[in-house]
């Protein structure tokens, strides 16, 4: 875990500390807070984490210390720290340097962003946003919360099922944002049903969207599931991220998809978390899970792989990205070599 400090914060070190823990856990842990206004020092802004003097940093330890000052002082603090306290300077990153994060293919000016309002801002005009995004980012709908890079991954797998009478299943409703998002997105001919845990989100049905009550871990449930509807093209796993959650849904649910059809599971980045019931190389995690794919698609080519199981014969592709798996479903059969050309 990195260890940081924040330097140039003050009276609204709260909402910045907030904002950075809400975006960096569980890999960054804040060490201290440092300020050079005596009327703040001594306040409590997080558990352990007060503002403390400048002077104070030569007694602390941290891997990297951010500037969160606004543009026109930065200059003046990078010579406080470096010649007055003796900072390394490769130890010292701005705030806009250090927020840098993946907001997919989107080019976007860093310069003087210093929140998510910047990042929002800089994103709903920055004239590259897919339809998915334009709808996420400029559009009015219930609330919804997605990682900025999943809208790239969306779309690509997602866009030939566009204006088709696709049916759409997403697991974990949350809020309703996303079930009005894929309507908008798939168009009027397609079925979007969403499927919770929570009684409350059946307020989210209407036009075009059903929401299905149960659990998502629960194998009687899928059975009832799967006969009242018989067909699914694309189903999003964005439920309770548990390891078994992932595991029976997929094992439940994959070979229901139809043939042609696209299977997503995101937010994977709980499988290192032992919360979760993951861990990094933990054999039981749904990443270790998923490796064995790999081995499936390419069962044609070794004799230790039955190649009549359920997965050689039906994934045409598998997909990693950040957090997400993306299997693309297709009738498979064995690959050939065949030489052409003038063999003389």
């Amino acid at each position: 875990m990195k260890r940081v400090a924040l330097f140039g914060i003050g009276p609204e070190a709260n909402g910045i500390v907030q904002e950075f823990l809400s975006l960096y856990l569980p890999t960054v842990q804040i060490d201290s807070i440092f300020f050079n206004d005596s009327k703040v020092w001594g306040i409590q802004v997080a558990p352990n984490i007060v503002i403390e003097r400048p002077s104070d940093i030569i007694h602390h330890h941290f891997d990297m210390l951010i500037i969160c000052a606004v543009p026109s002082y930065v200059k003046a603090v990078m010579a406080l720290l470096t010649e007055k306290l003796g900072i390394e300077e490769q130890k010292i990153v701005t705030y806009y340097e250090w927020l840098r994060f993946n907001v997919g293919i989107h080019k976007i000016d860093w310069e003087g962003v210093y929140n998510e309002s910047d990042i929002l801002d800089r994103l709903k005009q920055c004239g590259t946003l897919n339809d998915l995004e334009q709808y996420y980012y400029n559009e009015p709908h219930r609330e919804m919360i997605k990682y900025l890079h999943y809208f790239e991954v969306y779309d690509r797998h997602f866009n030939k099922y566009r204006n088709t009478d696709c049916v759409v299943v997403e697991i974990g409703i949350c809020k309703g944002g996303s079930l009005q998002m894929w309507k908008n997105y798939f168009g009027k001919n397609a079925e979007i049903i969403g499927i919770d845990i929570d009684e409350s989100t059946l307020a989210f049905a209407e036009d075009q969207i059903t929401v299905e009550i149960g659990s998502q871990s629960d194998q009687d449930f899928w059975k009832k599931f799967k006969e009242k509807y018989p067909r699914v093209d694309i189903l999003i796993d964005d439920g309770g991220h548990t390891m078994r959650q992932q595991i029976v849904t997929f094992e439940e649910m994959f070979d229901h998809i139809a043939e042609d059809g696209v299977y997503l599971c995101e937010d994977m980045h709980s499988s290192y978390w032992g919360r979760f019931g993951g861990g990094y190389k933990n054999p039981t995690s749904y990443i270790e899970y998923t490796k064995n794919f790999i081995d499936y698609i390419n069962a044609w080519y070794t004799p230790e792989i039955n190649e009549n199981n359920p997965y050689t014969n039906s994934m045409h592709s598998l997909h990693y990205y950040d957090s997400m798996l993306v299997i693309e479903k297709r009738k498979m059969y064995r690959s050939a070599c065949i030489t052409t050309g003038n063999m003389s």
